[in-house]
């Protein structure tokens, strides 16, 4: 998809180890092949981009350095440049380690805010991977130049992003540890979102979802987060803005025909309740335990719980293997509060065992698109006075009911009603 992605040793060693050969067996996308057939790609794949476009941002960001940053940005070629680069390929290459099988299918269940990067910090810190993390930092020298640093500790701070790490209390970022993890885990620039976003368009056929990665990733700065700021963030040349337009339009269509498709939505919630009856507590109580969830553990069991009526996790199995009474994922108002939903179940007399409320998680759409741009004489102007699309951003997240087929009209009927009264 990218061309040729070249490795050193050490890096194909990492490839080669057992938590990073798990994500084989991760799918990409959860349930969704089971909507659109082509969807059966993984995070093995997704990693490998995820580590050349992030190799390829970092040179651009430190090729083209703007005197206002220039103090803070290493000289391209010094030991620092390398230094920052070899833990930015390796984190890239980790970023997914921590993910559950069907990757985001029912990781809020069992992970909470915590999410995947807190097992993702674990295995990079575990005697798998950071004895051989670890032989990075000295077969190059580093340590030479720099004795101070934890090198194991920067590969995992930068795989999981200044939000989660500091959620965790693990320590601070310095402003130049946020641009290089931005450079994966950014919410509008940062190589993970653009793999993704390309790779689930050209698998699921989705062809809206593409855009012109080359011309965005070209035009990409480091600058001012404000005019005049020492801190520092990821943003764009006014030349990309077209780019940045398109990558958000493509994220818009992919939410709305792939991540937030009411099929795909349906088999991933019986895909999560399974799991809920089949993943073991223990699973979660050693590195080994978690290693051995994988996608097909929980396909192998979906087929044993199908072959007998009696499993107690068989009509979920029978939803998504046979097809047979799958529940309808219904997108409502965000507005739809817990007393509401409630209310309208009442109303429309049913009970919890058949209808089921998923709220989104907050959004703010103002943080993530509002990103420095770059004019002409070194003037910083934010995105959403540039762009009107930039500045009509879309959210993301839905509210979605899950509802036995046979009571399907029924609710709706009561959720007619309520929204009558509510918005009339």
């Amino acid at each position: 998809m990218h061309g040729f992605i070249r490795l050193d040793n050490l890096e194909k060693e990492l490839i080669e180890s057992w938590p990073f050969q798990r994500l084989h067996y991760i799918r990409q996308l959860g349930g969704a092949f089971l909507v659109y057939p082509g969807a059966t790609h993984t995070r093995f794949e997704h990693s490998l981009g995820v580590m050349e476009l992030s190799t390829r941002i970092y040179h651009n960001i430190c090729k083209a350095v703007r005197p206002d940053v220039f103090s803070y940005v290493p000289r391209k070629g010094s030991i620092e440049y390398h230094y920052w680069r070899k833990v930015l390929r390796l984190a890239a290459l980790c970023h997914d380690l921590g993910h559950l099988p069907f990757s985001h299918a029912a990781e809020a269940i069992f992970l909470g805010k915590k999410g995947h990067e807190q097992w993702t910090c674990k295995l990079i810190e575990s005697p798998l991977l950071a004895p051989l993390l670890q032989r990075a930092y000295t077969e190059a020298g580093f340590q030479e130049t720099f004795p101070d640093r934890n090198f194991v500790e920067d590969v995992a701070k930068i795989a999981v992003g200044q939000k989660q790490w500091l959620s965790y209390g693990k320590g601070s970022f310095s402003s130049w540890e946020k641009i290089v993890s931005e450079v994966i885990t950014g919410n509008f620039f940062g190589a993970d979102r653009i793999d993704y976003l390309l790779r689930d368009a050209k698998s699921t056929g989705v062809a809206y979802g593409l855009f012109d990665y080359q011309q965005l990733i070209e035009m990409i700065r480091i600058l001012p987060a404000r005019e005049g700021e020492d801190e520092l963030a990821l943003g764009i040349e006014e030349n990309g803005l077209e780019s940045c337009e398109a990558l958000l339009l493509a994220r818009h269509f992919m939410h709305r025909r792939v991540y937030q498709y009411a099929g795909v939505k349906s088999f991933n919630f019986h895909l999560c309740n399974f799991m809920k009856g089949f993943v073991c507590p223990d699973a979660f109580g050693s590195i080994e335990g978690y290693l051995a969830l994988t996608d097909s553990a929980i396909l192998y069991a979906l087929h044993q719980a199908y072959a007998d009526t009696s499993h107690p996790g068989y009509a979920d199995a029978a939803a998504i293997l046979g097809r047979k009474n799958r529940y309808k994922a219904l997108s409502v108002s965000r507005d739809l509060s817990q007393e509401h939903f409630s209310a309208i179940c009442n109303r429309a007399d049913l009970s919890i065992q058949t209808v089921h409320l998923e709220c989104p998680s907050p959004f703010d759409c103002k943080e993530v698109f509002n990103f420095p741009v770059s004019k002409k004489h070194l003037l910083i102007e934010p995105a959403h006075r540039l762009s009107q699309i930039l500045s009509q951003a879309f959210s993301e997240g839905k509210t979605w009911i899950y509802v036995a087929s046979d009571k399907e009209s029924r609710l709706r009927e009561a959720l007619d009603l309520w929204s009558a009264q509510f918005h009339g």
